[in-house]
């Protein structure tokens, strides 16, 4: 226990801003704040000691102000001792600096925000602080190395209270806390005084740098690196309006039994994960169906022509089957989450109906409509290569058959061991369901068809929001019924209490975020930090000491636009002739397994123009032709995968070529070519010697 108070302080170099000497700094309120000090080097650490050992004093050129990589901040001259020097020399030197020294530093007012950046753009930030003995000539305290004694820092956000404004002077502290529970930020206090430590909050480590103040008294300054890498893991947080409890609660419910890990309620996270396996795939084919259809029901725009009524049930046979093969793999989810999360229900699935008494409510509406949707004759006519063929495999009755029929045995097995794709050619081999159920398709008529028409059954009040891009993409509107299936699935799921509950989604969890941070995202938010320093052995009534917040900052993103480039330089081969890229070593090697190698082949005997004539209307629309797929096999049938070597200037080359490509064409549409690039001649710069 310290028998005189402890104060946290700006680092001791900075005191002369405020004053002219310790006693009349000290007394501005601003000193106490810890000082951001910015470097624009990878070798910072290296600066921040040179600056200590050789003057001090200039660690006020360090410390951060705002800046854009059009106005940067003038970078603090270099310390660093390149050539070692005798101490008497070093002593010498560092006594002429502080003769030089004139009036105090005063600190750089300023507008604008204090932006930090992130290591990618060649920017670094240390926090730094003193923590001093508060009697006479401000001492430093000597921490104490066993243990008892220990100093962090920690990250504040700021952020408006539940139903407040969003002005500055309405911002609340909110601490960074990770556990059982996850991540998430966490009101401090009721008011906005917030410079008590959080239980649980997460303390980023510090380290002591030495050195000597004008009167060779030994100092330290404590400092850490601001992490502003993990920017998005921060905004990404869940924000918690509850106040948190004190510190010295939170110490007594450590110091009890261990509880288990509370029990999360996972019926969002499990009908989030539904719409991502079944609903959304399920929507694709429907859009996909509705694109074809509006395709082959619309006339020629070169000559007003239509294409042959083979020609189209021909094209809507094929897209079908590829449908269908599509349709096998989102059963067979659907499936799985019935039988995982539903079990009960699928059990009577199973036993066709037995135990349908037993469900509640939510799970009998479900299984009665999975009952009810089935395929349109009209539909059954299009998954065959003509109307009066006989059908290429008997079609489910229901969707609850076909969910049934997808998950018996060796069925799961067999679809996904298969390597081909499912096409005309293909229908003999084996592996494939004994059985159609297309979700979505093209019937006889050429018009969209599919089970998901049932769905206007359901009460059209799903408690699913509409979906803003209904209008513009083809069979939108048709593709948002799926989303009635999806509220009578997570109806069914019932919430029950799980202690290993699926977390929710990544995607969501930024969703979420957003949505609580009540706007304050736009531009990132704002922050702080606080030093701690922490006596273990005193008890609750020396809590831990925090130091006045540093001044608000802002995270750069990663693509920010203000943010600084470090610079990067990528060098071209520079005899581009064959016989100088002969010369580059095909030192990269890509691994194929023999699936990817058949695709990989497949892929080789496409042109550009052959990609163009698949997406134009007939009559100069072309179906890609890509074989009928299959592995890369030997003269003796066996298969085999590949090693490819290639080299790595020749396809930097390419990419280089691809994309000036991909900008110039796409200028139509984001008019970025002006600034897209600018080049500088090099004379003399020859790709032949000569």
């Amino acid at each position: 226990m310290t028998a005189h108070p402890l104060l946290w302080q700006s680092p001791q170099p900075l005191w002369l801003r405020l004053g002219s000497d310790a006693a009349t700094a000290a007394a501005v309120p601003a000193q106490a704040q810890p000082a951001i000090l910015r470097f624009a080097s990878d070798t910072f650490m290296d600066q921040m000691l040179a600056t200590l050992a050789r003057d001090p004093s200039a660690l006020h050129k360090l410390v951060a102000r705002p800046e854009t990589w059009r106005k940067p901040m003038r970078d603090a001259p270099d310390m660093l001792e390149r050539t070692p020097l005798p101490r008497r020399a070093q002593a010498s030197a560092r006594h002429a600096a502080a003769l030089r020294r004139s009036a105090p530093l005063p600190l750089a007012a300023t507008q604008e925000p204090l932006k930090l950046y992130q290591p990618a753009h060649q920017r670094y930030y240390l926090v730094g602080a003193s923590l001093i003995c508060g009697i006479p000539g401000l001492p430093e305290h000597s921490v104490a190395r066993s243990g008892a004694e220990e100093i962090h820092f920690v990250l504040r956000r700021h952020l408006p209270a539940t139903g407040e404004g969003g002005q500055a002077q309405t911002l609340h502290e909110f601490a960074y806390i990770k556990d059982e529970n996850g991540a998430r930020w966490q009101r401090c206090s009721a008011d906005a005084q917030a410079d008590q430590l959080v239980p649980g909050e997460e303390r980023l480590p510090v380290f002591p740098l030495g050195f000597q103040d004008d009167a060779s008294r030994g100092r330290t300054v404590w400092a850490g690196l601001v992490p502003v890498g993990r920017r998005e893991e921060y905004l990404g947080a869940q924000v918690d309006q509850t106040v948190a409890p004190a510190f010295a609660l939170g110490q007594r419910q450590s110091m009890s039994d261990a509880a288990p890990p509370p029990a999360r309620n996972s019926t969002l996270a499990r009908m989030v994960q539904f719409q991502m396996d079944v609903a959304e795939p399920w929507k694709v084919l429907i859009r996909s169906s509705y694109k074809l259809a509006a395709e082959l029901n619309a006339a020629s725009p070169i000559s007003g022509d239509s294409e042959s009524d083979a020609d189209k049930r021909r094209r809507v046979f094929a897209f079908n089957l590829q449908q269908q093969s599509a349709s096998w793999l989102i059963l067979l989810d659907c499936a799985d989450h019935l039988d995982t999360y539903l079990h009960d229900l699928w059990q009577v699935i199973e036993n066709n109906g037995a135990g349908f008494d037993a469900l509640s409510t939510p799970r009998k509406q479900l299984y009665t409509w999975l009952g009810s949707a089935s395929l349109s004759e009209a539909l059954k006519l299009g998954l065959k290569a003509s109307d009066a063929g006989a059908p290429v495999r008997p079609p489910a009755a229901t969707l609850r058959d076909a969910l049934k029929a997808v998950r018996a045995p060796g069925v799961r097995e067999k679809l996904e061991a298969s390597t081909a794709t499912y096409t005309e050619n293909t229908l003999s081999l084996e592996g494939w369901p004994p059985f159609h159920f297309v979700l979505a398709g093209l019937n006889n008529t050429r018009a969209a068809d599919g089970p998901y028409l049932a769905l206007d059954t359901l009460a059209a009040s799903s408690g699913i929001e509409p979906d803003p891009l209904a209008g513009p993409v083809p069979g939108q509107s048709a593709a948002l019924k799926v989303d009635r299936y999806t509220a009578l699935f997570a109806r069914a799921l019932e919430p029950s209490a799980e202690t290993d509950a699926p977390p929710l989604p990544f995607a969501l969890q930024v969703r979420n975020a957003l949505s609580a941070n009540l706007g304050d995202l736009r531009d990132g938010g704002w922050f702080s930090v606080r030093f701690v320093y922490t006596s273990r052995d005193c008890g609750p009534l020396h809590p831990p000491l925090l130091s006045a917040a540093t001044q608000r900052f802002k995270l750069a993103s990663f693509f920010d636009a203000d943010a600084p480039a470090r610079p990067i330089r990528i060098s071209l081969p520079v005899d581009t002739s064959p016989a100088g890229l002969r010369k580059f070593n095909r030192n990269t090697a890509f691994v194929m397994s023999d699936m990817l190698c058949g695709q990989v082949q497949r892929a080789k005997g496409l042109g550009l123009v052959d990609l163009v004539r698949s997406v134009l209307p007939w009559p100069l629309h072309k179906a890609l032709d890509v074989g009928e797929g299959g592995p890369c096999q030997t003269g003796g049938g066996i298969n085999i995968g590949m090693i490819c070597s290639l080299s790595i200037p020749i396809i930097t080359i390419c990419a280089l070529i691809l994309l000036i490509i991909i900008v110039s064409l796409l200028d139509l549409i984001f008019r970025w070519l002006p600034y897209f690039v600018m080049c500088f001649p090099i004379p003399g710069l020859k790709g032949k010697k000569p």
